[in-house]
């Protein structure tokens, strides 16, 4: 149990440096978001390999995160704080679910519509814009997160199991991405992946004093 707890939380880590570095592969991912307002930025990107790279390497990301947060939950079940690690856990995996949708409209609806606005189907861009459905996908992905970290978080705290700055300072990782800049970017996920990897390490430690401990003499 131990070693899959651990190798848990190191995917979650992983999957910060995943997305850290994913992020210097494009100058500014929030150009996506400005589709009607900056069409021709939006054609450029979003029919580069640097960005088919960088919205690759989100279902690497999310996939990772996936392990994790069934690790960080088998290690909190049996705290007092297992309600708050439940919500948690449902809360983040429905937004990896959701975020799986993400980045399959990135990876293939925007550089299709891209690629016919550079074609000169002006209209094609309609189907890229941040509003109704897809919109309400992006939106609904982002409560999701929040809410669960938050969740989690407080598991944490409670727990008495983990360091309870760690699961805050997640929490505060993500905040940060939506907030444009790429080396705000670069930080918000480095420090949420950083996070795991100290729950990690701590979870490694305490799991083998306890066995200690419990070893006949």
């Amino acid at each position: 149990m131990k070693k899959r707890i651990v190798v848990s939380l190191h995917c979650l880590g992983i999957a910060g440096l995943v997305f850290a570095f994913g992020d210097l592969l494009i100058e500014q991912e929030n150009v996506i978001f400005k589709a009607n307002a900056e069409p021709a930025a939006f054609a450029k990107l979003t029919t580069s390999i640097a960005y088919l790279w960088w919205a690759g390497r989100g279902f690497l990301g999310v996939f990772l995160e996936m392990i994790g947060t069934v690790g960080l939950y088998l290690y909190l079940q049996k705290s007092r704080a297992e309600k708050w690690a439940f919500a948690g856990l449902l809360l983040t995996l429905t937004h990896q679910m959701l975020g799986i949708g993400v980045f399959a409209v990135a990876y293939f609806l925007f550089p299709a519509a891209g690629h016919l606005f550079l074609a000169g189907a002006p209209n094609a861009i309609s189907y890229a814009t941040m509003e109704g459905a897809l919109a309400g996908l992006f939106g609904v992905s982002l409560i999701c997160t929040m809410a669960g970290l938050f969740c989690m978080a407080l598991a944490i705290q409670k727990s008495g199991k983990l360091p309870k700055w760690t699961g805050w300072l997640a929490f505060l990782g993500f905040a940060l991405i939506p907030v444009p800049g790429v080396a705000i970017q670069f930080l918000a996920n480095t420090l949420w992946g950083a996070a795991y990897f100290r729950m990690a390490v701590y979870v490694n430690k305490t799991m083998d004093v306890q066995q200690e401990s419990m070893a006949p003499v």
